[in-house]
């Protein structure tokens, strides 16, 4: 299930996203244009650490933004897309926009929480991934 809007608007032609996403009674978003990557919700606002421009990635089969493990929703932000030589190990096109760093944004009922930047791996935005990768971002 989705519980999110999407809206899509040119900034100096550049994309800026604005998820919003409903949680629990509130409202959270997550800007991500060529400069800015934050999340807001409430009245706590964190930038993210990974290099802009950033993107959204989408989780499982395309249709959705976030992954739900019980009361939390992980949503994985990719930074920067890395160069193609350096993706060379992979099968993946420039148009991909893969990036070797990505966060993820935790939101558990009325407050959200951010992972650490992570590095080992390949996040490629429109490719998305499977739950288990959402998985690690999961306090157990």
């Amino acid at each position: 299930m989705v519980l999110g809007n999407f809206s899509m608007r040119n900034k100096f032609s550049f994309s800026l996203l604005n998820l919003l996403i409903s949680c629990s009674n509130s409202n959270a978003s997550i800007v991500l244009d060529e400069n800015t990557c934050e999340v807001s919700m409430n009245n706590q606002i964190e930038k993210l650490q990974v290099s802009p421009p950033c993107s959204l990635v989408t989780a499982g089969n395309g249709n959705k933004s976030f992954f739900q493990f019980n009361q939390s929703k992980v949503f994985i932000i990719a930074g920067t897309p890395a160069k193609l030589s350096k993706l060379t190990r992979w099968s993946v096109k420039e148009s991909d926009n893969c990036s070797l760093e990505y966060q993820g944004v935790i939101v558990l009922k009325n407050k959200f929480s951010l992972s650490e930047v992570k590095g080992k791996g390949l996040v490629c935005p429109k490719i998305g991934l499977d739950e288990k990768f959402y998985q690690q971002f999961v306090k157990n």
